[in-house]
Protein backbone atom coordinates (compact mmCIF):
# COMPACT_ATOMS: atom_id res chain seq x y z
CA UNK A 1 0.00 0.00 0.00
CA UNK A 2 1.23 3.60 -0.99
CA UNK A 3 0.54 6.47 0.05
CA UNK A 4 0.55 8.30 -2.75
CA UNK A 5 1.17 7.11 -6.52
CA UNK A 6 1.99 10.44 -8.59
CA UNK A 7 0.84 9.81 -12.52
CA UNK A 8 3.19 11.94 -14.23
CA UNK A 9 7.02 12.98 -13.55
CA UNK A 10 7.12 16.64 -15.17
CA UNK A 11 8.18 19.41 -13.31
CA UNK A 12 4.91 19.38 -11.29
CA UNK A 13 4.58 15.23 -10.63
CA UNK A 14 8.70 14.11 -9.89
CA UNK A 15 8.82 17.45 -6.98
CA UNK A 16 5.61 15.92 -5.59
CA UNK A 17 7.34 12.96 -5.85
CA UNK A 18 10.35 14.06 -4.14
CA UNK A 19 8.53 16.27 -2.02
CA UNK A 20 6.13 13.54 -0.34
CA UNK A 21 9.25 11.20 0.13
CA UNK A 22 11.03 13.84 2.11
CA UNK A 23 8.17 14.05 4.42
CA UNK A 24 7.76 10.29 4.86
CA UNK A 25 5.20 9.12 2.68
CA UNK A 26 5.48 5.56 0.46
CA UNK A 27 5.21 7.28 -2.65
CA UNK A 28 5.22 6.15 -6.56
CA UNK A 29 5.92 7.92 -9.76
CA UNK A 30 4.70 6.51 -12.76
CA UNK A 31 5.64 7.72 -16.36
CA UNK A 32 4.82 6.62 -19.80
CA UNK A 33 7.60 8.31 -21.34
CA UNK A 34 10.72 9.94 -20.01
CA UNK A 35 11.48 12.07 -16.69
CA UNK A 36 10.86 15.35 -16.70
CA UNK A 37 8.17 15.48 -18.78
CA UNK A 38 6.88 18.41 -21.77
CA UNK A 39 9.00 21.10 -19.64
CA UNK A 40 12.49 19.26 -20.06
CA UNK A 41 12.10 17.02 -22.97
CA UNK A 42 10.67 19.39 -25.59
CA UNK A 43 9.59 22.80 -24.08
CA UNK A 44 10.98 24.85 -21.39
CA UNK A 45 14.88 23.54 -21.32
CA UNK A 46 15.97 22.62 -25.17
CA UNK A 47 14.39 26.23 -25.89
CA UNK A 48 16.49 27.65 -23.34
CA UNK A 49 19.40 25.94 -24.94
CA UNK A 50 18.42 27.21 -28.12
CA UNK A 51 18.13 30.50 -26.91
CA UNK A 52 21.22 30.63 -25.28
CA UNK A 53 22.82 29.49 -28.84
CA UNK A 54 21.52 32.04 -30.45
CA UNK A 55 22.02 34.51 -28.04
CA UNK A 56 25.86 33.90 -28.40
CA UNK A 57 26.13 33.56 -31.88
CA UNK A 58 24.49 37.03 -32.21
CA UNK A 59 27.67 38.29 -29.47
CA UNK A 60 29.82 36.96 -31.79
CA UNK A 61 28.16 38.33 -34.83
CA UNK A 62 28.48 42.12 -32.94
CA UNK A 63 31.35 41.56 -31.17
CA UNK A 64 33.00 44.22 -33.02
CA UNK A 65 30.98 46.88 -30.62
CA UNK A 66 32.89 46.06 -27.98
CA UNK A 67 36.38 45.68 -29.17
CA UNK A 68 36.20 42.25 -30.13
CA UNK A 69 36.64 40.85 -33.51
CA UNK A 70 35.67 36.97 -34.36
CA UNK A 71 36.57 36.25 -38.09
CA UNK A 72 34.60 33.96 -39.84
CA UNK A 73 31.56 33.74 -37.39
CA UNK A 74 29.59 30.60 -38.44
CA UNK A 75 26.61 28.62 -36.97
CA UNK A 76 26.86 24.88 -36.78
CA UNK A 77 23.11 23.63 -36.38
CA UNK A 78 24.56 20.02 -35.81
CA UNK A 79 26.73 21.49 -33.02
CA UNK A 80 23.81 23.41 -31.43
CA UNK A 81 21.54 20.52 -31.24
CA UNK A 82 24.01 18.65 -30.00
CA UNK A 83 24.08 20.91 -27.24
CA UNK A 84 20.61 20.78 -26.63
CA UNK A 85 20.85 17.36 -25.89
CA UNK A 86 23.38 17.06 -23.96
CA UNK A 87 21.52 19.77 -21.61
CA UNK A 88 18.81 17.43 -21.42
CA UNK A 89 20.07 14.17 -21.16
CA UNK A 90 22.11 15.27 -17.95
CA UNK A 91 19.27 16.79 -16.62
CA UNK A 92 17.22 14.02 -17.23
CA UNK A 93 19.77 11.90 -15.61
CA UNK A 94 19.88 14.03 -12.94
CA UNK A 95 16.47 13.87 -11.82
CA UNK A 96 16.10 10.20 -12.16
CA UNK A 97 18.75 9.82 -9.87
CA UNK A 98 17.38 12.15 -7.15
CA UNK A 99 14.12 9.93 -7.71
CA UNK A 100 15.42 7.16 -6.92
CA UNK A 101 18.03 8.70 -3.97
CA UNK A 102 14.63 10.12 -2.20
CA UNK A 103 13.04 5.80 -2.25
CA UNK A 104 10.57 6.60 -4.60
CA UNK A 105 9.63 3.70 -6.95
CA UNK A 106 9.30 4.33 -10.44
CA UNK A 107 7.04 2.46 -13.07
CA UNK A 108 7.55 2.99 -16.11
CA UNK A 109 4.19 2.24 -18.37
CA UNK A 110 0.55 4.16 -18.58
CA UNK A 111 -1.70 5.17 -15.47
CA UNK A 112 -5.35 3.67 -15.67
CA UNK A 113 -7.61 4.47 -12.52
CA UNK A 114 -9.91 2.26 -12.54
CA UNK A 115 -11.48 3.57 -9.14
CA UNK A 116 -10.34 5.87 -6.21
CA UNK A 117 -7.52 3.86 -4.69
CA UNK A 118 -6.40 1.96 -7.33
CA UNK A 119 -3.49 2.52 -10.28
CA UNK A 120 -2.86 0.20 -12.98
CA UNK A 121 -0.29 0.63 -14.67
CA UNK A 122 -0.18 -1.28 -18.22
CA UNK A 123 3.82 -1.35 -19.80
CA UNK A 124 5.16 -1.06 -23.54
CA UNK A 125 5.03 -4.84 -23.21
CA UNK A 126 1.22 -5.29 -22.60
CA UNK A 127 1.49 -6.18 -18.98
CA UNK A 128 -0.47 -4.88 -16.27
CA UNK A 129 0.25 -4.09 -12.50
CA UNK A 130 -2.50 -3.05 -10.02
CA UNK A 131 -1.05 -0.26 -7.39
CA UNK A 132 -2.85 0.26 -4.13
CA UNK A 133 -2.59 3.61 -2.40
CA UNK A 134 -4.11 6.09 -0.09
CA UNK A 135 -3.97 9.14 -2.20
CA UNK A 136 -3.60 9.41 -6.24
CA UNK A 137 -1.61 12.60 -7.84
CA UNK A 138 -2.68 13.47 -11.02
CA UNK A 139 -0.11 15.39 -13.20
CA UNK A 140 -0.20 14.13 -16.63
CA UNK A 141 0.90 17.85 -17.99
CA UNK A 142 -0.89 19.02 -21.66
CA UNK A 143 -0.22 18.26 -25.60
CA UNK A 144 -0.25 20.68 -28.23
CA UNK A 145 -2.75 22.36 -29.12
CA UNK A 146 -3.75 22.98 -33.35
CA UNK A 147 -6.88 23.83 -35.77
CA UNK A 148 -7.43 20.68 -37.82
CA UNK A 149 -7.03 22.42 -41.23
CA UNK A 150 -3.65 23.57 -39.98
CA UNK A 151 -1.87 19.77 -39.53
CA UNK A 152 -1.22 18.84 -42.70
CA UNK A 153 1.36 21.48 -43.94
CA UNK A 154 2.58 22.83 -40.20
CA UNK A 155 4.87 21.21 -37.59
CA UNK A 156 4.93 21.38 -33.88
CA UNK A 157 7.02 23.06 -31.40
CA UNK A 158 8.38 19.28 -30.39
CA UNK A 159 9.40 18.88 -34.13
CA UNK A 160 11.21 22.39 -34.79
CA UNK A 161 13.30 20.96 -31.95
CA UNK A 162 14.87 18.49 -33.70
CA UNK A 163 15.61 20.40 -36.90
CA UNK A 164 19.18 20.03 -38.48
CA UNK A 165 18.67 23.25 -40.31
CA UNK A 166 17.87 26.61 -40.67
CA UNK A 167 14.54 27.57 -42.92
CA UNK A 168 15.28 30.57 -45.64
CA UNK A 169 11.65 31.21 -44.45
CA UNK A 170 9.67 30.44 -41.25
CA UNK A 171 5.80 31.54 -41.09
CA UNK A 172 4.45 30.72 -36.84
CA UNK A 173 1.42 30.67 -36.39
CA UNK A 174 0.51 32.16 -32.95
CA UNK A 175 2.33 35.06 -30.91
CA UNK A 176 1.61 34.00 -27.66
CA UNK A 177 4.82 33.20 -25.92
CA UNK A 178 6.04 29.56 -27.45
CA UNK A 179 5.47 31.30 -31.23
CA UNK A 180 7.72 34.18 -29.76
CA UNK A 181 10.59 32.43 -28.49
CA UNK A 182 11.31 30.28 -31.40
CA UNK A 183 10.69 33.23 -33.62
CA UNK A 184 13.84 35.01 -31.72
CA UNK A 185 15.62 31.91 -31.80
CA UNK A 186 15.49 31.21 -35.72
CA UNK A 187 15.61 34.82 -37.02
CA UNK A 188 19.08 35.21 -34.80
CA UNK A 189 19.99 31.61 -36.35
CA UNK A 190 19.05 33.64 -40.38
CA UNK A 191 15.71 33.04 -41.17
CA UNK A 192 12.96 35.03 -42.44
CA UNK A 193 10.64 35.06 -39.46
CA UNK A 194 6.42 36.14 -39.61
CA UNK A 195 4.29 35.94 -36.92
CA UNK A 196 0.71 35.98 -37.21
CA UNK A 197 -1.18 36.21 -34.06
CA UNK A 198 -5.53 35.94 -34.36
CA UNK A 199 -5.55 38.58 -31.33
CA UNK A 200 -4.57 42.83 -31.07
CA UNK A 201 -1.06 42.07 -29.61
CA UNK A 202 1.73 39.30 -28.88
CA UNK A 203 1.62 38.15 -25.33
CA UNK A 204 -1.84 38.84 -24.49
CA UNK A 205 -1.45 37.76 -21.10
CA UNK A 206 1.54 40.31 -20.48
CA UNK A 207 1.15 43.58 -19.73
CA UNK A 208 0.12 45.57 -22.68
CA UNK A 209 3.15 47.79 -22.67
CA UNK A 210 5.86 45.33 -22.51
CA UNK A 211 3.92 43.61 -25.33
CA UNK A 212 3.60 46.87 -27.70
CA UNK A 213 7.53 47.54 -27.15
CA UNK A 214 9.00 43.79 -27.49
CA UNK A 215 6.85 44.01 -30.72
CA UNK A 216 8.73 47.31 -31.40
CA UNK A 217 11.98 45.76 -30.95
CA UNK A 218 11.33 42.37 -32.80
CA UNK A 219 10.51 44.57 -35.90
CA UNK A 220 13.35 47.05 -35.49
CA UNK A 221 15.22 43.02 -35.70
CA UNK A 222 13.39 42.06 -38.81
CA UNK A 223 10.69 39.94 -37.66
CA UNK A 224 7.19 40.80 -39.65
CA UNK A 225 4.54 40.79 -37.30
CA UNK A 226 0.62 40.41 -38.15
CA UNK A 227 -1.67 41.23 -35.61
CA UNK A 228 -5.75 40.72 -35.76
CA UNK A 229 -4.46 38.40 -38.22
CA UNK A 230 -6.50 35.02 -39.01
CA UNK A 231 -5.36 32.31 -40.63
CA UNK A 232 -7.83 30.36 -42.74
CA UNK A 233 -5.92 28.35 -44.55
CA UNK A 234 -2.12 26.40 -45.58
CA UNK A 235 -1.50 24.44 -48.12
CA UNK A 236 1.96 23.32 -50.19
CA UNK A 237 3.00 24.46 -53.40
CA UNK A 238 6.15 22.98 -54.74
CA UNK A 239 8.41 22.99 -52.18
CA UNK A 240 6.78 25.66 -50.29
CA UNK A 241 4.30 26.38 -47.78
CA UNK A 242 1.55 29.26 -48.32
CA UNK A 243 -0.35 30.87 -45.19
CA UNK A 244 -3.78 32.15 -45.96
CA UNK A 245 -4.90 34.49 -43.71
CA UNK A 246 -7.60 37.37 -43.10
CA UNK A 247 -6.91 41.05 -41.85
CA UNK A 248 -9.10 42.62 -39.68
CA UNK A 249 -10.47 45.01 -42.54
CA UNK A 250 -11.25 41.44 -44.41
CA UNK A 251 -8.16 41.68 -46.87
CA UNK A 252 -7.22 38.44 -47.37
CA UNK A 253 -3.34 38.14 -47.02
CA UNK A 254 -0.68 35.45 -48.04
CA UNK A 255 2.29 34.47 -46.50
CA UNK A 256 4.98 31.96 -48.17
CA UNK A 257 7.51 30.38 -45.99
CA UNK A 258 9.59 27.00 -46.22
CA UNK A 259 8.45 26.12 -42.90
CA UNK A 260 5.39 26.61 -40.65
CA UNK A 261 5.08 26.74 -36.99
CA UNK A 262 1.30 26.13 -35.21
CA UNK A 263 1.97 27.44 -32.03
CA UNK A 264 -2.07 28.46 -31.14
CA UNK A 265 -2.02 26.73 -27.63
CA UNK A 266 -1.77 24.17 -25.21
CA UNK A 267 -4.62 22.35 -23.86
CA UNK A 268 -4.72 19.60 -20.88
CA UNK A 269 -3.26 16.05 -21.05
CA UNK A 270 -5.64 13.70 -19.08
CA UNK A 271 -3.08 10.83 -20.15
CA UNK A 272 -6.18 8.44 -20.95
CA UNK A 273 -7.78 8.68 -17.69
CA UNK A 274 -11.37 8.31 -17.66
CA UNK A 275 -12.45 11.24 -15.65
CA UNK A 276 -16.04 11.02 -16.01
CA UNK A 277 -16.34 6.89 -14.82
CA UNK A 278 -14.45 8.41 -11.68
CA UNK A 279 -17.11 11.54 -11.66
CA UNK A 280 -14.22 14.12 -11.77
CA UNK A 281 -15.50 17.51 -12.18
CA UNK A 282 -12.95 19.17 -15.41
CA UNK A 283 -13.81 21.55 -18.26
CA UNK A 284 -12.15 22.49 -21.51
CA UNK A 285 -9.44 24.67 -19.04
CA UNK A 286 -8.04 21.42 -16.83
CA UNK A 287 -9.30 19.53 -13.90
CA UNK A 288 -11.33 21.48 -11.21
CA UNK A 289 -9.48 21.25 -7.82
CA UNK A 290 -9.53 23.42 -4.55
CA UNK A 291 -6.89 25.59 -3.24
CA UNK A 292 -5.45 22.86 -1.81
CA UNK A 293 -5.10 20.86 -5.28
CA UNK A 294 -8.02 18.41 -4.04
CA UNK A 295 -10.45 17.32 -6.97
CA UNK A 296 -14.35 16.45 -5.75
CA UNK A 297 -13.24 13.16 -5.41
CA UNK A 298 -11.69 12.59 -1.83
CA UNK A 299 -8.57 10.94 -2.12
CA UNK A 300 -7.44 12.28 -5.81
CA UNK A 301 -5.76 14.95 -6.19
CA UNK A 302 -4.62 17.27 -9.73
CA UNK A 303 -1.75 19.53 -10.42
CA UNK A 304 0.39 21.10 -13.10
CA UNK A 305 -0.87 21.73 -16.78
CA UNK A 306 -3.41 18.97 -16.21
CA UNK A 307 -5.44 21.79 -14.11
CA UNK A 308 -4.49 25.09 -16.25
CA UNK A 309 -4.36 27.80 -13.87
CA UNK A 310 -0.71 28.29 -14.82
CA UNK A 311 0.82 26.55 -17.80
CA UNK A 312 4.35 26.81 -15.80
CA UNK A 313 6.43 24.34 -14.68
CA UNK A 314 6.98 26.35 -11.78
CA UNK A 315 3.74 26.85 -10.93
CA UNK A 316 3.44 23.33 -11.27
CA UNK A 317 6.54 22.30 -9.03
CA UNK A 318 4.76 24.72 -6.64
CA UNK A 319 1.32 22.86 -6.57
CA UNK A 320 3.20 19.71 -6.11
CA UNK A 321 4.64 20.61 -2.94
CA UNK A 322 1.39 22.17 -1.92
CA UNK A 323 -0.38 18.78 -2.24
CA UNK A 324 1.82 16.97 -0.39
CA UNK A 325 2.12 19.73 2.73
CA UNK A 326 -2.04 18.79 2.37
CA UNK A 327 -1.81 15.10 2.12
CA UNK A 328 1.16 14.94 4.89
CA UNK A 329 0.92 18.08 7.17
CA UNK A 330 -1.23 20.46 7.53
CA UNK A 331 -3.77 22.42 5.58
CA UNK A 332 -2.01 24.92 2.97
CA UNK A 333 -3.28 26.85 0.31
CA UNK A 334 -1.91 27.39 -3.38
CA UNK A 335 -1.60 30.99 -3.92
CA UNK A 336 -1.24 32.34 -7.39
CA UNK A 337 -0.78 35.82 -6.57
CA UNK A 338 3.03 36.00 -6.99
CA UNK A 339 4.01 33.19 -9.77
CA UNK A 340 5.98 35.04 -12.13
CA UNK A 341 5.84 34.75 -15.46
CA UNK A 342 8.89 34.72 -18.33
CA UNK A 343 9.40 35.21 -21.71
CA UNK A 344 12.58 34.02 -23.04
CA UNK A 345 12.74 35.83 -25.94
CA UNK A 346 15.74 38.08 -27.33
CA UNK A 347 15.40 40.08 -25.23
CA UNK A 348 13.75 39.04 -22.58
CA UNK A 349 10.63 39.69 -20.80
CA UNK A 350 8.91 38.77 -17.53
CA UNK A 351 5.88 39.63 -15.28
CA UNK A 352 4.68 38.84 -11.28
CA UNK A 353 1.06 40.11 -10.31
CA UNK A 354 -1.37 42.84 -11.60
CA UNK A 355 -0.57 44.22 -15.29
CA UNK A 356 -1.76 47.53 -15.70
CA UNK A 357 -5.30 46.37 -17.72
CA UNK A 358 -6.14 43.63 -15.14
CA UNK A 359 -5.74 46.64 -12.04
CA UNK A 360 -7.87 49.18 -13.99
CA UNK A 361 -10.42 46.25 -14.92
CA UNK A 362 -10.83 46.07 -10.82
CA UNK A 363 -11.02 49.55 -10.51
CA UNK A 364 -8.12 49.52 -8.26
CA UNK A 365 -6.33 53.07 -7.53
CA UNK A 366 -2.54 52.79 -8.36
CA UNK A 367 0.38 54.42 -8.70
CA UNK A 368 2.96 53.64 -11.81
CA UNK A 369 6.67 53.89 -11.72
CA UNK A 370 8.76 53.41 -15.15
CA UNK A 371 12.79 53.02 -15.11
CA UNK A 372 14.98 52.86 -18.44
CA UNK A 373 17.39 50.46 -18.66
CA UNK A 374 18.97 52.73 -20.70
CA UNK A 375 19.35 54.77 -17.49
CA UNK A 376 21.42 51.79 -15.74
CA UNK A 377 25.43 51.88 -15.58
CA UNK A 378 25.41 47.72 -16.29
CA UNK A 379 23.11 48.09 -18.59
CA UNK A 380 25.24 50.21 -20.56
CA UNK A 381 28.32 48.62 -20.06
CA UNK A 382 26.49 45.54 -21.62
CA UNK A 383 25.09 47.64 -24.53
CA UNK A 384 21.83 45.92 -23.50
CA UNK A 385 20.40 49.54 -23.34
CA UNK A 386 16.47 48.47 -24.42
CA UNK A 387 13.98 47.65 -21.84
CA UNK A 388 13.03 49.06 -18.83
CA UNK A 389 11.29 48.57 -15.46
CA UNK A 390 7.68 48.89 -14.68
CA UNK A 391 5.51 48.86 -11.17
CA UNK A 392 2.61 49.16 -9.49
CA UNK A 393 1.89 50.17 -6.58
CA UNK A 394 -1.67 50.82 -4.32
CA UNK A 395 -1.99 54.54 -4.30
CA UNK A 396 -3.28 54.70 -0.95
CA UNK A 397 -0.77 51.93 0.69
CA UNK A 398 1.67 51.91 -1.57
CA UNK A 399 2.57 48.62 -2.00
CA UNK A 400 3.74 46.86 -5.22
CA UNK A 401 0.98 44.78 -6.75
CA UNK A 402 2.50 44.11 -9.53
CA UNK A 403 6.18 44.35 -11.73
CA UNK A 404 6.65 43.65 -15.46
CA UNK A 405 10.51 43.75 -16.86
CA UNK A 406 11.33 43.92 -20.62
CA UNK A 407 15.12 43.43 -21.28
CA UNK A 408 18.44 41.99 -20.22
CA UNK A 409 18.06 38.95 -17.62
CA UNK A 410 14.40 39.91 -17.13
CA UNK A 411 13.73 36.47 -16.05
CA UNK A 412 16.57 36.78 -12.82
CA UNK A 413 15.28 40.31 -12.20
CA UNK A 414 11.48 39.66 -11.64
CA UNK A 415 12.23 37.64 -8.75
CA UNK A 416 12.68 41.01 -6.37
CA UNK A 417 8.84 41.99 -7.64
CA UNK A 418 7.54 38.39 -6.64
CA UNK A 419 9.00 39.23 -3.65
CA UNK A 420 7.68 42.40 -3.11
CA UNK A 421 4.23 41.17 -4.37
CA UNK A 422 3.89 37.96 -2.16
CA UNK A 423 5.44 39.67 1.12
CA UNK A 424 2.75 43.00 0.52
CA UNK A 425 5.88 45.36 0.32
CA UNK A 426 5.25 49.27 0.33
CA UNK A 427 7.96 51.87 -0.46
CA UNK A 428 9.25 52.34 3.50
CA UNK A 429 10.30 49.06 3.08
CA UNK A 430 12.19 48.68 -0.58
CA UNK A 431 13.84 52.17 0.10
CA UNK A 432 15.65 50.57 2.70
CA UNK A 433 16.93 48.10 0.63
CA UNK A 434 20.82 49.01 -0.76
CA UNK A 435 21.64 47.13 -4.26
CA UNK A 436 25.16 46.39 -5.15
CA UNK A 437 26.52 48.73 -7.79
CA UNK A 438 26.83 48.16 -10.42
CA UNK A 439 24.37 45.49 -11.45
CA UNK A 440 20.77 45.08 -13.58
CA UNK A 441 19.36 45.51 -10.58
CA UNK A 442 19.41 48.81 -9.76
CA UNK A 443 17.16 49.60 -12.40
CA UNK A 444 14.36 47.75 -9.92
CA UNK A 445 15.58 50.07 -7.07
CA UNK A 446 15.09 53.20 -9.66
CA UNK A 447 11.44 51.53 -10.08
CA UNK A 448 10.88 50.91 -6.57
CA UNK A 449 12.34 54.95 -5.64
CA UNK A 450 10.21 56.41 -8.42
CA UNK A 451 7.07 55.10 -6.51
CA UNK A 452 8.06 57.45 -3.13
CA UNK A 453 10.27 61.04 -3.73
CA UNK A 454 11.46 59.72 -6.87
CA UNK A 455 14.50 57.85 -9.18
CA UNK A 456 18.30 59.31 -8.24
CA UNK A 457 19.37 58.59 -11.61
CA UNK A 458 16.68 60.24 -13.62
CA UNK A 459 14.54 63.43 -13.89
CA UNK A 460 11.21 63.02 -12.63
CA UNK A 461 8.44 64.79 -14.31
CA UNK A 462 6.52 66.53 -11.22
Amino acid sequence: MFDVVVIGAGPGGYVAAIKGAQLGGKVALVEGARMGGTCLNVGCIPTKALVHSASTYLSALNGHEFGVEAKEVALDMAAVMAHKRNTVEQLVSGIEKLVQGNGVEVYQGWARIPAPGKVEITTEDGSREMLETKNIVIATGSKHFTLPFLEQHTVSSDELLELDYVPDRLCIIGGGVIGIEFACIFSAFGSEVTVIELLPSILPNMDQEISRRLALMLRRKGIKIHTNTQVTGVTGEGGAKVVLAKAKDGSELRFEADLVLSAVGRVPNFGGIDLDALCIAYDRKGIRTDDRMATNVPGIWAIGDVVGRTLLAHGASAEAITVMENIFRTRKSMDYAAIPACVFSIPECSSVGYTEQEAKKQGLDIKISKFPFGANGKALSMGATDGLVKVLAGSGTGKVIGMHILGAHADDLIHLGAIAVRLGLGTEQLEDLVYAHPTLSEAVMEAFLGLGDGPIHLLSRR
